[in-house]
């Protein structure tokens, strides 16, 4: 049962509480409740309009509890302070949710037009619960359940699309992502765009960096992109970026955060810096969130133009003279003398093929599931995800670059970067390149002659149809069907028959 406090009371049943200059009472702590997730995420976006969530951290908590109703609800907890208290309540009324002020499990209804300077309660409830809740028409015990925390609450909710005006994108700084094929067009389109403008203080700035995506990203876990950020985009530009396919648009929202243009996030993000903390990037976009980690270091674009080296001069034929040009290609060799590293694959000659089928009965589930086989004219080559087990014979391989396989202890010379060994060999798209041995040219083999061991090593099977009239489960039926005749026998049917005996 609640009481309304008084003009000038300065005890309370309710630990915790406390009056201020007004008389107004108010604990160490508010609890915002509601009923669904939805009016939760509306809750935080009124509050992150006129309040930086920052400032209440760290004591905001954000937990799902269980009434003694059997109901599910989500429970906002944060320090309060009366400036605080009244735009809390003002965004949970809107948002259809409820407040309550106290300090400890015990917390009650916040004040309103019924009671201006607040309530009271008459007596503690004797409850074994972690939230007790004293509102005007009931007191609710609550057991925590789980707790959901805000940056992990922003990183899950989809972006809403803006229209009509709210979609026009503003004048200044935002960035553009493109597919690590278009990121020197793009480059290229920026750098003449600048140099078409007179006006040196308003041709556009931009600067470019590359980076991976996450795990939980829009692109592909482990994808490379390019990200510019470009400075005083000119309308025509902002159009180009906008319609081509492969590009995507973002807004900044603060030092480290961008949203996709076009959209807006349910909640203002730059009222939540403290949760995006640290030396990343994050990308919202319809498809998700792309965490970019550390965050990325922009060069300009003037310097990574490509330089074109000058057209020779146009001579007579009959002056030049016929002299070779030198050429720096080298061609690529193995060496020993490399760390040796974990074997990945093997090459079975045909001749021991006999062997392979007969250790495949003994090879574990996990292991047929994540080798695969390719039929070479030299032999048999397994290929496992990480590292080879379980197969004693044939000539084993490591990575000398992804998916480029060597023999076991040799190196590849010259000692080019990985990536761009695997993009002049071609193993990219699923392909694989293999050096056989130390005097043999590389063999490519396509991404759909690789099939899993499992499935090359099964022969075809038919099952044999089960005899049903063994079991009995069905009759015999005749050949043709039967027909009965009557012929008309006399008066004396049994006549003449003792005389045939």
């Amino acid at each position: 049962m609640l009481q309304r406090i008084a003009l000038g009371q300065a005890r309370f049943n309710l630990p915790g509480l406390t009056a201020d200059a007004r008389g107004a009472v108010i604990g160490r702590q508010l609890c915002a409740r509601f009923a669904a997730v939805d009016r939760l995420v509306s809750f935080l976006r009124l509050l992150s309009a006129e309040q930086s969530l920052d400032d209440l951290q760290p004591g905001l908590r954000i937990v799902y509890a269980r009434g003694g109703a059997g109901t599910r609800e989500a429970i906002v907890l944060m320090p309060a302070s009366p400036e605080l208290g009244e735009a809390v309540a003002h965004a949970a009324r809107l948002a259809g949710g409820q407040v309550f002020t106290g300090a400890g499990k015990h917390l009650v209804q916040f004040r309103d037009a019924r009671a201006p300077l607040g309530y009271d309660v008459e007596a503690l409830a004797d409850a074994a619960a972690d939230l007790v809740l004293y509102g005007a028409e009931q007191t609710i015990p609550y057991r925590i359940e789980s707790e959901l925390p805000l940056a992990k609450l922003l990183l899950r909710l989809s972006l809403v699309r803006l229209h009509g005006r709210a979609a026009v994108l503003p004048e200044g700084t935002l960035y553009v992502t493109a597919r690590r094929g278009l990121g020197t067009v793009v480059a290229g389109l920026l750098h003449r765009a600048g140099s078409y403008v007179r006006d040196a203080a308003s041709a556009p700035r931009a600067a470019a960096a590359l980076c991976e995506s996450s795990a939980s990203s829009a692109f592909q876990p482990g994808a490379t992109f390019w990200i510019f950020r470009i400075e005083r985009v000119p309308p025509r530009l902002l159009k180009l970026l906008s319609t081509t396919p492969g590009l995507e648009l973002y807004l900044p929202v603060t030092d480290t955060v961008a949203v996709a243009a076009g959209y807006r996030h349910p909640i203002h993000l730059e009222a939540c810096r403290a949760s995006f903390a640290g030396e990343r990037l994050w990308l919202f976009s319809p498809r998700g969130v792309t965490e970019v980690a550390p965050f990325p270091t922009f060069a300009a674009i003037e310097d990574l133009i490509r330089i074109r080296a000058p057209a020779p001069e146009v001579v007579e034929r009959r002056e030049a003279a016929p002299a070779g040009r030198p050429d720096l290609a080298v061609p690529l060799r193995l060496e020993a003398g490399g760390d040796a590293r974990r074997p990945v694959a093997a090459l079975v000659p045909w001749s021991q093929g006999a062997w392979l089928q007969r250790l495949v009965y003994a090879l574990p589930p996990s292991a047929l599931r994540a080798y695969r086989v390719v039929l070479l004219k030299r032999g048999l080559l397994v290929r496992a995800a990480e590292v080879l087990d379980g197969l004693p014979f044939g000539t084993l391989y490591q990575l000398g670059a992804p998916e480029v396989l060597v023999p076991l202890g040799m190196q590849i010379r010259p000692a080019a970067a990985p990536q761009l060994l695997a993009e002049r060999l071609g193993a990219t798209d699923g392909a694989m390149v293999l050096f056989p041995d130390r005097g043999a040219p590389p063999v490519r083999i396509l991404r759909e002659a690789i099939v899993p061991l499992d499935r090359r090593v099964l022969v075809e099977i038919e099952p044999a149809l089960a005899n049903l009239e063994a079991v009995g489960r069905i009759e015999l039926e005749a050949d043709g069907p039967i027909e009965i005749e009557n012929e008309p026998l006399g008066p004396m049917p049994l006549w003449g028959l003792a005389r045939g005996r």
